[in-house]
């Protein structure tokens, strides 16, 4: 039978990590923390102008990671490639997005929303400069 004791887990932990550095036993032990590594951020925002249908492969591959916000400016892809162009690279964004399960809001007609399951939207009334002061 294997001893599973915390103190052969500590041990076996010793002999991969330098103990403190007088070299005596100790309760603890000093772990060397490369300070150069800043931590990853968890989710990220990026904004895209989509210019023609090809335009839209990062923005899939962010769809897909599942951790990115994507805000998408349409407007160049409907004034030069046309409505066609503008719906079929909406339908492939919309593809991507349901298969991550997430979420894609028109925001005006000119941009597009991408948000992770994780985010929720909620659209409401735009109120109007006068509305704001009061």
């Amino acid at each position: 039978m294997v001893d599973l004791s915390f103190d052969n887990f500590l041990n076996l932990f010793k002999k991969n990590v330098n103990v403190n550095s007088s070299g005596k036993d100790s309760d603890y032990i000093e772990l060397e923390v490369d300070q150069g590594d800043k931590p990853m951020a968890k989710v990220f925002v990026k904004y895209y102008n989509l210019n023609k249908f090809e335009d839209a492969s990062p923005v899939l591959n962010d769809i897909r990671s599942g951790y990115t916000l994507s805000f998408i400016k349409v407007k160049e892809i409907r004034e030069k490639g046309g409505v066609e162009e503008l719906k079929r690279t909406i339908s492939k964004l919309k593809k991507s997005a349901d298969a991550a399960e997430a979420q894609i809001i028109g925001v005006d007609e000119d941009y597009l929303l991408v948000v992770p399951d994780f985010v929720k939207v909620e659209k409401g009334e735009v109120l109007s400069n006068q509305e704001n002061r009061a």
